[in-house]
């Protein structure tokens, strides 16, 4: 079974601990610092588990949609996706034919950027939304149906989570799951939000404006956002050993898109927000970078 259990209400989903404190709609927990959307949202894994044939008509609205999101973020996934790749493989690993999951991988397009700088890699794909992989990306991708995935038997060198962990139910249970899939030696990259210096400012001495900032970064989708403790404590649970960590700079979209995400119309706020996307480099990390062995 792909799923595990959905973490109980009352309890961190990290740690354990019943030292939640609540705000709008999530909470932080106070021992492990992970700042969760609260109540804890059902898992949509479930639903895509059961999720009926598609139309011809309805898989093209989901390409379309997908392939909006790309035409918009492309340049800058693939910016991104070059750094994931570069942090989490090596020189010498160009001679090597890596097998390679990317798992939550959606429209596929870092099969692309990951074979143009390691051309011998076999690349595989699974998504919760089978027909998220576009057309366009799908010869360079083996993809793997995500209810058959739990039984496939494939073993990979690296699993690539880019921009996912923060959107599972269960991201221990999940971790144990993917541990069982890797070659020995193998390693899981984990690309995902934390929490940065903004947080704790905007909630101290403007909470109208800590409240968009939590409307634009967590939500039923974006289910936690990481401390660095609450990130290693998930990864020990999970049997993990870090190998590789940093804290980073990136973002997928222009600073529009967030600003919107958050509600933000004031012109002055509008200002402001993209004049922090653009040092953004110099002033925030809002990322976490990090390759893991299993202990």
């Amino acid at each position: 079974m792909i799923l595990t259990e959905i973490p109980s209400q009352g309890k961190c989903k990290i740690c354990d601990s019943s030292e939640l404190k609540l705000f709008a709609h999530t909470s932080k927990c106070s021992q492990c610092g992970v700042l969760l959307c609260y109540p804890y949202p059902k898992g949509r894994e479930e639903d895509y588990l059961k999720q009926k044939p598609l139309s011809e008509e309805e898989r093209q609205d989901i390409q379309s949609s997908w392939l909006g999101w790309h035409i918009l973020s492309g340049e800058r996934n693939h910016n991104n996706f070059t750094e994931m790749a570069s942090f989490a493989l090596t020189n010498a690993d160009r001679q090597k034919s890596l097998k390679i999951l990317d798992y939550g991988g959606g429209g596929g397009q870092f099969s692309l950027v990951v074979m143009s700088l390691f051309p011998k890699v076999e690349t595989h794909i699974v998504d919760m939304d089978n027909n998220a992989l576009l057309d366009c990306y799908r010869p360079l991708n083996r993809q793997i149906l995500f209810a058959d995935f739990d039984a496939d038997r494939n073993k990979f060198d690296i699993i690539f989570l880019n921009d996912v962990y923060e959107h599972v139910t269960d991201p221990i249970g999940l971790l144990k799951q993917l541990k069982a899939k890797l070659n020995v030696n193998g390693i899981i990259f984990i690309d995902t939000p934390c929490q940065f210096w903004l947080y704790p400012l905007t909630k101290l001495i403007w909470k109208k404006l800590h409240i968009k900032l939590l409307n634009g970064t967590v939500d039923f989708d974006h289910q936690q956002i990481w401390s660095k403790t609450s990130f290693h404590l998930a990864l020990s649970k999970a049997g993990l050993q870090v190998t590789k960590y940093k804290e980073l700079s990136e973002f997928t979209q222009k600073a529009e898109f967030y600003l919107n995400s958050m509600g933000i119309q004031n012109p002055f706020l509008k200002f402001i927000g993209r004049i922090f996307v653009a040092v953004a480099p110099i002033i925030a990390k809002n990322k976490i970078m990090c390759c893991a062995k299993a202990a």
